[in-house]
């Protein structure tokens, strides 16, 4: 994956079609399913409430959340209605020569598209890996970064334009950099994690899962993966396995009353996956501590 990055950092030229702050007002949610984007674009959520949805995939909203989306990908905002959500956006190219002389960034239905203002796009494997929301509250210098990012493009001053490139340019960079880095540590996936463990005795429940995720199945199940090494009911085997070591080794409980606490109706059943995941059976296990 380094040499990914290294390889896109050296073609990538980051040109900004448009860079402003916007107070999304309440009247227009009903308006706002349905966006299209013509190019890249971030949004960094300043204040307020509110969510997105991405794909058909709905998102909470809080100050400090990054959003990433790629062109043409379907996505709605909507505020609360006392607690107005604000958020600063950049919309870019990515792969272009030159700056585009457009300003148009939305469209609102297919049928309004112009092929003409839509931005080059490359598939490349590390946009295409990134989340499309990103808690950013505990890297204050990136928020502060992007804030000044929109700020510099929209002054009318020599080079801003250019300052404002460059530095979108260095912010992806470092976006890149902690994304990858938190990649094996999604905070979602953690939290999962910890309830399976919790939980495993009460049985495996992916559609669960996946609705604490709040992600698609596919990419909920990569991600897990990714965190995990393994997938969500690999990792629920191994916590079910692990709080069935722990009995037979800290209590006197039957073999049976152990089985059936961990949800398994037959006992023959339990000492199959058991012996299965450790080599020895249940009671060989058992005797290991005498």
């Amino acid at each position: 994956m380094d040499a990914a990055i290294q390889q896109l950092m050296s073609e990538l030229q980051p040109f900004i079609r448009v860079g402003h702050h916007y107070q999304f007002p309440y009247e227009r949610n009903e308006f706002e399913y349905g966006r299209f984007g013509y190019c890249y674009a971030f949004h960094l959520v300043d204040g307020g409430r509110g969510r997105i949805t991405i794909d058909g995939q709905s998102y909470p909203l809080k100050k400090g959340d990054l959003i990433y989306l790629p062109p043409q990908l379907m996505h709605s905002f909507y505020t609360d209605d006392e607690h107005q959500l604000a958020t600063y956006n950049l919309y870019f190219e990515l792969w272009n020569e030159k700056p585009r002389s457009t300003e148009h960034h939305l469209y609102w239905h297919p049928a309004d598209l112009l092929p003409e203002l839509v931005t080059t796009v490359r598939e490349n494997i590390v946009l295409d890996t990134l989340p499309h929301l990103y808690p950013l509250q505990h890297h204050t210098i990136l928020m502060d970064v992007f804030a000044h990012i929109v700020k510099q493009h929209q002054q009318q001053r020599e080079y801003g334009h250019q300052i404002a490139h460059s530095l979108l340019k260095a912010f992806m960079l470092e976006f890149i950099q902690i994304a990858g880095e938190s990649w094996h540590s999604d905070y979602r996936m953690k939290a999962i994690m910890h309830r399976i463990d919790k939980e495993a005795h009460a049985g495996s429940n992916y559609t669960s899962w996946l609705a604490q995720s709040g992600l698609q199945k596919t990419r909920f199940h990569s991600l897990f993966k990714q965190t995990a090494g393994i997938s969500p009911k690999a990792y629920w085997s191994r916590a079910v396995m692990k709080q069935a070591a722990a009995a037979l080794w800290e209590s006197n409980r039957s073999i049976t009353a152990i089985a059936s606490d961990l949800g398994y109706a037959s006992i023959h059943h339990f000492t199959k996956q058991f012996t299965a995941y450790y080599g020895v059976s249940p009671s060989q296990y058992r005797k290991r501590k005498e």
